[in-house]
């Protein structure tokens, strides 16, 4: 009878171990095969390019451009080309280059007088965005600037040019700039009309 009990107790011991050795290879094999498809399952994607240029220069993908403009002021039939005078009018051009941006964007433009310009009294008042003409357009043909809020306009993605002409004047009316300084200005060649702008570019989500 003992004998016979030791051959069950050895056969149920080794039916035991057959079971279990069965189950951890199962087992192994499965977490094996789980692992193998986590690998072969990595999913890749294209990080959007927000690479935009401001007149010909790469900002480096910031989202803030604060640069010193000098207007362009056009010859008419009192003035020549490049001179400053009270009640001169001006313009100045922002180029956007996105090209290679992915996303459409809002930029925001705020246009105000440097503070190192030699004519305090100039003000931004109205711009064009994409103009169609090389020309200076009459003034009812041009959007109002309204300083607020600036210049907000979106832009889709990949568009490789977005023109905004921006008008400055020299305002004697309203400015703060007495005649004295009016004619200093105007006698010194060294006088600048220098304009601060401001770029924000935030993109839609």
């Amino acid at each position: 009878m003992k004998e016979e009990s030791k051959k069950k107790d050895i056969w149920f011991i080794l039916l035991f171990v057959i079971i279990v050795s069965v189950c951890l290879i199962y087992l192994f094999q499965s977490s094996y095969a789980k692992y193998r498809r986590g690998v072969s399952g990595n999913v890749e994607g294209d990080i959007a390019s927000w690479n935009i240029k401001v007149n010909g220069e790469d900002i480096m993908n910031k989202k803030t451009l604060t640069t010193t403009i000098t207007p362009t002021f056009p010859e008419d039939l009192y003035h020549n080309e490049g001179v400053i005078a009270p009640g001169v009018e001006g313009y100045y051009t922002i180029s956007i280059d996105a090209s290679n941006v992915d996303v459409p964007f809002t930029v925001t433009i705020r246009s105000e007088v440097a503070d190192n310009s030699s004519v305090s009294d100039l003000k931004t008042e109205t711009f064009e965005y994409n103009p169609t003409s090389n020309d200076m357009v009459p003034v009812e043909d041009r959007r109002e600037y309204v300083a607020d809020t600036g210049i907000v306009q979106q832009i889709p993605k990949n568009k490789a040019s977005s023109v905004f002409r921006i008008y400055v004047v020299w305002d004697d009316e309203t400015g703060t700039m007495d005649n004295s300084q009016d004619t200093d200005v105007g006698i010194d060649n060294s006088s600048k009309a220098l304009m601060k702008v401001t770029l924000h570019f935030e993109q839609i989500k």
